[in-house]
């Protein structure tokens, strides 16, 4: 869709809103169900904070789990201590408020980061997707993680309402799989009419069939934690309900832990600092408010129709994004589904909602119009078969029971791909060299790109070179994160384009 002519008044509170303080995770979010029930170690942390550190990571997410475990695990950081720091308690950022696939975005997008970016950067972006949800799968199997955290085959449909973008994403994936040596999985390309006919589509004007995996985050990265600190208890702590609340640089003789994070429960002395908190980031980088800023998306878990079966499908529903000018109501053109495996229940997620709702900060919030909007979507307007009564087998479902909705915050950026890297001082404002690390702005697609984002900030920081295998266009540069393409317009022309 066109970037719309937004009225000037709604153009400043949107431009106001991207470069807003989204300040730290509220106290009292909504109540995923990937967080039911919590983990045993949910609100962990210590007697008393430690006064030094060597890494102190903020967030509790995958990325900070992982750049935790590879610094632990690794000869250069054998003997240095870590602290997770989180907010709220322990993984309830959008790690566990997503759908839970294991899949990657880029062999769809693959057409459009070619064109943003060059036909060499999109196959690094693919590569390095696919790479890191092998990493994911293989890290739960060696952990014995992988039952636990649900983590199955299932096969991926994704339908397209409209030609326009099905004929983008079918020229996506074939460029990926020309491009890309031995792909992990081949799509299957189907018209429209096959699509409706196999998979029950109301409409359809074709889809693209592969096979995925879906997992339940939460208890991968809540166990993974888990086991850190069973197997590193002199090195290694997580300090929940405690958030850090700014960032400060004493020059003092204690020129080793220069960092001082302040937090509710008193201060802590750091090495280096690690940014692993998504559409927060904002609040301890302030310059990055614009280059990456917070969107509030919406999920629900329910009960599936009377006719459907427990199915080892995950789902993709495409349309074409549409604004209403005269209700401010965006819809972002994506629907998101798969289903437990256990109970049948359905986790869908997407949204239709003001577009001022969209970019927040607030998980304690849902939108009213996404909410009623989830409750009725399979039923009405996605699936032709399934909800119908089942004594007359007549259409009379308008709307599913609906278990529970959420809302949960993902970090965007104005050039649509993750920061990653060093913090560089004149962003920090913090005058020293590689002491701050960054890996953020997943656009929604943390999955398939945080784990080795996590890993690849860890390495560096270690002194590592950069791993061949992270992208790029996805370095933290100077250039980069200062350059108009990032600002407050560029970003907000991005959100026309997910």
């Amino acid at each position: 869709m066109e970037t719309p002519e937004l009225p000037q008044e709604l153009l400043i509170k949107l431009a106001g809103q991207v470069v807003q303080d989204p300040g730290v995770p509220v106290p009292n979010p909504t109540v995923s169900a990937w967080q039911e029930p919590a983990h045993p170690i949910a609100t962990t942390q210590s007697k008393s904070l430690p006064q030094l550190v060597d890494f102190a990571i903020i967030g509790s997410g995958i990325t900070g789990c992982s750049a935790a475990k590879t610094i632990l695990e690794c000869d250069l950081g054998r003997v240095k201590k870590v602290t997770v720091f989180e907010a709220r308690s322990l993984t309830t950022g959008a790690t566990s408020r997503n759908g839970g696939f294991l899949l990657s975005h880029a062999p769809q997008f693959y057409g459009r980061f070619a064109d943003a970016f060059g036909a060499e950067a999109a196959k690094q972006i693919a590569i390095f997707c696919d790479r890191t949800l092998e990493e994911i799968i293989q890290i739960a199997k060696a952990e014995n993680l992988d039952k636990v955290s649900e983590i199955r085959e299932v096969t991926m449909v994704a339908t397209y309402e409209d030609e326009e973008g099905f004929a983008e994403a079918s020229r996506s994936v074939r460029m990926y799989e020309e491009a890309v040596p031995a792909p992990r999985e081949k799509y299957v390309i189907i018209d429209g009419e096959t699509a409706k006919n196999e998979y029950h589509f109301k409409k359809s004007k074709g889809a693209l069939v592969v096979k995925s995996h879906v997992c339940w985050p939460y208890r991968l990265i809540t166990n993974l934690l888990q086991l850190l600190l069973e197997r590193y208890p002199e090195r290694f702590t997580v300090e929940t309900q405690t958030a850090v609340t700014s960032i400060t640089v004493f020059q003092d003789s204690n020129i080793e832990y220069p960092y001082v994070l302040a937090t509710p429960r008193g201060t802590v002395r750091a090495a280096k600092v690690f940014h692993c908190v998504n559409g927060f980031t904002g609040h301890l980088l302030p310059k990055l408010r614009g280059p990456l800023f917070p969107t509030r998306l919406s999920m629900s878990t329910q009960k599936p129709g009377p006719q459907w079966e427990n199915r080892p499908f995950s789902w993709l529903f495409h349309s074409k994004q549409s604004w209403d000018p005269n209700t401010t109501l965006v819809e972002q053109g994506l629907y998101w589904m798969q289903q437990n495996a256990e109970t049948g229940d359905l986790f869908l997620g997407g949204d239709l909602q003001r577009l001022d709702d969209f970019i927040a900060s607030d998980d304690s919030v849902i939108s009213a119009d996404s909410a009623g909007n989830l409750t009725t979507l399979l039923p009405k307007r996605i699936f032709n078969e399934g909800w119908t009564n089942p004594i007359t087998n007549e259409s009379l479902y308008s709307s599913t029971a609906l278990h529970r909705v959420w809302s949960g915050i993902i970090g965007m950026t104005a050039d649509q791909v993750p920061i990653v890297g060093s913090v560089p001082t004149s962003v920090s404002g913090r005058n020293i060299d590689k002491g701050e690390w960054i890996a953020a702005g997943f656009n929604g697609y943390g999955m398939c790109q945080a784990w080795l984002s996590g890993q690849a900030i860890a390495r560096m920081a270690l002194g590592e070179p950069k791993p061949e295998w992270l992208p790029d266009v996805y370095l933290s540069t100077e250039k980069r994160l200062t350059d108009k393409a990032m600002g407050p317009d560029a970003a907000l022309a991005s959100f026309f384009f997910r």
